[in-house]
């Protein structure tokens, strides 16, 4: 009889990310029922607020605003930070797929709200499409309802700016970097309302400021640049449904007629609209970024194969399920004493035993550190520059030859001695030019010799002006060989430095941090977590398996761990002391004039963590299997470098 096959991992966290999805999509409908309510007509007590009613579908009109919010950030979510190198390389990777669909959904978004909002307006308000007129006189288009929803959109281009700029696509899972005494949690992850208890005054404060900037600058952008563009559009809509005079296809007057009125109407409007975009975009991250439980028990407890569906996660290509399966490994490994035995004792499954599938998997995650490391070390050859090839050369029918041949051999073999006084002199005389071509420096003689030879030179050929520029940088002269220096920021020419320096250059600086991040941690995005929660299984694992694993397997791979932690952490320390050089573009990078500026600043905050997670981790190893290192196969050699690596030089008699 065949074996069923394991939910997947995907189906189960799409079930969850749903639930949260649909507790997010409540709260957002509620802020767009209090701004139905701000907005709306109070000519009626009661039916101004009455949910079943003009306010009710009111909501359910301003709730596709915030539904549109939700759709762009369920199709470009992601977890990790961004780790591109610098801004340029960071605009490649959004455009044209992130960049397109960021704006275009943000500005469909402030269409829809703007509309509404016309709608919802009273009449003493003016916001009507057209001005009807006299009886004797053709309809005329209203500027007051062009001019605001203008402004709503150069709202949404300024929300999608700081979208994309902020990345609010990010899925914040906050890493710890040690466990305090109450809280012993790998990603202490606050509860929704704390969460958005915390948050949402200054959502709210962030939203109307913005507006109010946005509203104080929009009547000169308008009237400048886009009134006539805005007022054509308007109308080639407009004459569907109504006859317009041929006047009408100009703006009246030279100044559109905005009151003080329709000013403080588009501040509150403005601030409206943020509020129901900076709410979903709270509501989202706050719901999605929960932990991977369930009524208090991991995903895949419900799941009549959990350690397959969970194996199914951890092998996983995509980000966002790879991240919360090895999350929900680590809440295992803590937490879950019976999920623990049964990892333990899930020994006869198609591909290895359970805890084999998972030692292989987070050692794929871990070991990942050290391959784009040596990635970077030594490029492969398809990256490293082509010697261009030789052409054959054609064969030359050259003269009968006069002498004999060269002398085959060793052409770097030392000379006999001579024997003659002749030779013997010709030798010290050899040696001694030799010296002097080879010398690092030269000899004051010779160095003013030299100086004087350039100063007649330099007098005969150059004018005193091209003179100076030339050769005022330096009194001394420089030796005709030599390696040519390395190029650093700080021999970037000064005006170039200062071009890095400013708004200009940021675009295409490379700070050490950004690098550090591209290599250690992935790109395009941080893989921080699954590293993390990797190396915390596996150790809170392999502890746990002295009391809970009955078949005594699991303590076999104790070595294996051990050198996989100790090798990526030598690594990884020694790469990050002095194996990534400083990018000649990093101007803000501390001078070499300063050691402990230039060791601070080689400290990334996300790095330090996995160095953390692995010298906490490696030091529990060897503490908790200290007695039992011979038994279990730990030479002397790994316990001497694991020792080292941990910082636990002094604690030799814990593993005697």
């Amino acid at each position: 009889m065949a074996v069923a096959r394991p939910r997947p991992y995907r189906r189960i966290l799409t079930s969850a990310l749903h639930r949260r999805f649909v507790h997010a999509s409540a709260l957002s409908l509620l802020v767009c029922y209090i701004i139905s309510f701000v907005i709306g007509e109070k000519t009626s007590l009661f039916w101004s607020w009455f949910p079943i009613g003009i306010c009710g579908f009111r909501t359910i009109l301003l709730f596709v605003s915030s539904l549109v919010v939700f759709v762009l950030r369920v199709g470009q979510m992601h977890i990790g930070t961004r780790t591109t190198t610098s801004p340029i390389t960071t605009f490649k990777h959004l455009f044209p797929l992130h960049i397109v669909q960021t704006f275009g959904w943000y500005m469909f978004s402030a269409w829809w709200f703007s509309e509404v909002y016309v709608w919802s307006a009273p009449t003493s308000a003016n916001l009507g499409w057209v001005k009807p007129g006299r009886i004797n006189e053709r309809p005329s288009l209203n500027e007051r309802p062009i001019y605001l929803h203008t402004y709503h959109m150069l709202l949404a281009i300024v929300q999608a700016v700081f979208h994309l700029y902020c990345d609010y696509d990010r899925i914040t899972i906050p890493v710890a970097k040690g466990g305090s005494a109450a809280d012993q949690r790998t990603h202490p992850v606050e509860s929704v309302s704390k969460r958005i208890q915390r948050t949402l005054p200054r959502v709210i404060i962030t939203g109307f400021t913005r507006s109010a900037i946005i509203a104080a600058a929009s009547p000169f952008i308008y009237s400048i640049f886009l009134r006539r563009v805005t007022w054509r559009f308007t109308l080639y809509f407009a004459k569907l449904f109504w006859n317009f005079s041929r006047s009408s296809a100009e703006p009246p007057g030279l100044v559109p007629p905005l009151g003080l009125s329709l000013l403080a109407r588009s501040v509150i409007s403005g601030g409206l609209l943020l509020l129901c975009w900076q709410t979903s975009n709270l509501f989202f991250t706050s719901f999605i970024g929960k932990e991977p439980l369930k009524r208090g028990q991991p995903l895949t407890a419900e799941a009549k194969d959990p350690n397959g569906s969970l194996l199914n996660g951890l092998m996983a290509k995509k980000e966002v399920v790879s991240t919360f399966a090895f999350w929900e490994l680590s809440f295992i490994s803590q937490r879950f004493p019976d999920r623990r035995k049964a990892i333990f004792s899930d020994i006869d499954r198609e591909g290895g035993a359970a805890w084999s599938q998972i030692l292989t998997a987070s050692t794929e995650t871990i070991k990942g550190i050290t391959t784009r490391i040596d990635q970077h070390n030594n490029p492969p050859s398809s990256q490293r520059p082509v010697a261009p090839a030789e052409k054959p050369q054609p064969v030359l029918q050259t003269l009968p030859r006069l002498t004999d041949p060269p002398k085959e051999g060793n052409f770097f073999a030392p000379s006999p001695k001579g024997t003659s006084r002749q030779e013997r002199f010709g030798e010290a005389l050899s040696s001694t030019a030799k010296a002097y071509g080879k010398s690092a420096d030269w000899t004051p003689t010779a160095r003013a010799r030299a100086r004087d030879a350039f100063e007649r030179a330099s007098s005969a050929v150059l004018s005193p002006e091209r003179k100076q520029k030339l050769l005022g940088s330096s009194s001394e002269p420089k030796l005709l060989t030599g390696p040519p220096s390395a190029r650093t920021p700080e021999s970037l020419n000064p005006l170039l430095a200062q071009l890095l320096r400013s708004p200009l250059g940021h675009p295409v600086r490379q700070t050490y941090a950004q690098r550090l991040s591209n290599i250690v941690l992935g790109r395009p995005y941080a893989s921080l977590c699954p590293i993390v929660d990797a190396i915390e299984s596996l150790t809170r694992l392999l502890i746990a398996s002295l009391a809970e694993d009955q078949y005594g397997k699991v303590q076999a791979d104790v070595p294996h761990v051990v050198r996989l932690f100790t090798h990526t952490l030598l690594t990884l320390d020694a790469f990050v002391a002095s194996g990534l050089d400083v990018h000649w573009s990093d101007v803000s990078f501390p001078p070499s004039s300063q050691p402990q500026a230039q060791a601070l600043a080689r400290r990334v905050p996300d790095v330090d963590l996995v160095l953390d997670a692995l010298r906490s981790s490696l030091s529990e190893l060897l503490v908790a299997f200290g007695p039992y290192a011979r038994d279990i196969g730990l030479v002397e050699k790994d316990l001497r470098l694991a020792r080292e690596a941990a910082s636990l030089v002094d604690a030799d008699d814990v593993f005697r």
